[in-house]
């Protein structure tokens, strides 16, 4: 069976006709990934001015990467670290959890998204990782790293994702300043790096969404993360 798995992405500017214009980009490895599995990519980008998002009709979704979330969401002031907001992207993707949750849509939440996920269920972050205290590991890699295992982490056996990757202890990229501070309502922590960074979490009712906060995306060799997208996939 052909599966829509919904994919949110956020805008960046692009040289094209007729000139430099905002467009709604995705990592074309996401597409390739769900392809790879019979399932069918829907990139959702940003949305105006709209009160609900209604996706009962996707089997799964992915809300990836990006910039810093607004820290007003979680009752914070912006700090000098907190860069690239977009309240347009923060707005729709809330809206698409809530969309998830309502209709039990298997939902994979990737580094920006695993923070969102976190704020989502009334969580808190940390706005920068190395101010906060965690400077054992620079969790901030560049980009040019992003298909390179970077730290080790540690997984709960109690958990979906261990149970999807049957490792307790796994090597992942990381691409990150800012990390989950106060865990969120109906979430559980699932991994951590040896800093003691949350790299993973999931929920603990009935809705099935993971957390993660480094990107299987841009490491497609990796078998753990070909576990975890033939998990969303499946």
């Amino acid at each position: 069976m052909n599966k829509l798995i919904g994919i949110s992405t956020g805008i960046k500017n692009v040289d094209m006709a007729p000139g430099n214009i905002p467009c709604v980009v995705i990592n074309n490895d996401f597409v390739n990934l769900c392809n790879s599995y019979g399932s069918t990519a829907v990139i959702i980008g940003p949305q105006s001015n709209l009160n609900n998002i209604d996706i009962s009709n996707l089997d799964g979704l992915i809300v990836s990467g990006g910039g810093d979330i607004n820290p007003n969401m979680y009752g914070q002031d912006i700090e000098d670290k907190t860069s690239r907001i977009s309240d347009n992207r923060d707005s729709t993707e809330l809206k698409l959890f809530k969309s998830a949750e309502n209709n039990m849509i298997k939902t994979l939440a990737i580094c920006r998204g695993n923070q969102l996920l976190n704020v989502y269920k009334e969580g808190t972050l940390y706005q920068d990782l190395y101010d906060s205290g965690f400077t054992e590991i620079n969790h901030d890699k560049p980009f040019e790293d992003a298909r390179s295992h970077i730290h080790d982490i540690h997984i709960d056996k109690d958990s979906k994702l261990y149970s999807l990757v049957e490792e307790e202890k796994i090597s992942v990229n990381s691409i990150h300043h800012q990390g989950i501070n106060t865990l969120g309502k109906d979430l559980k922590i699932t991994a951590k790096s040896p800093d003691g960074v949350i790299e993973g979490i999931e929920t603990t009712n009935d809705w099935e969404a993971i957390g993660i906060q480094w990107h299987p995306e841009n490491m497609v060799e990796d078998k753990y993360s070909k576990l975890i997208f033939e998990w969303l996939c499946s």
